[in-house]
């Protein structure tokens, strides 16, 4: 009975974070129309500024992902009505969805112009 306990409660803790992963954050929609008026060689540039962007971010969504957990899982124990207040990271997510957003509307300006 004490161990459904203590994998009930460790389920409960685990699942109750609004942080995402950078694998969970999916792409916004962003219209390729600001891109073409772009040439291809400057949608290729373009996509190159962005892309570079996407990894350093990603990794900051992961580590504060990871960080969250770990306050969580500590805030649980300590003090559980905090845990309602914690930071789901919003910010640094929605960041990586509108980037992925634009590449993805760069792909789809780059097949219309036969890049």
């Amino acid at each position: 009975m004490r161990k459904i306990f203590i994998i009930f409660s460790f389920i409960i803790l685990t699942a109750c974070s609004g942080a995402k992963q950078a694998s969970e954050v999916n792409k916004v929609y962003v219209s390729s129309a600001k891109y073409k008026g772009l040439t291809c060689k400057e949608l290729i540039a373009e996509s190159e500024i962005i892309r570079s962007r996407e990894p350093a971010l990603a990794a900051k969504v992961d580590k504060h992902y990871k960080s969250q957990k770990n306050t969580e899982l500590v805030t649980w124990l300590l003090f559980w009505p905090a845990a309602f207040w914690l930071e789901d990271g919003e910010k640094d997510s929605s960041e990586l969805a509108r980037v992925r957003g634009e590449l993805d509307a760069i792909r789809q300006a780059m097949l219309a112009k036969d890049c």
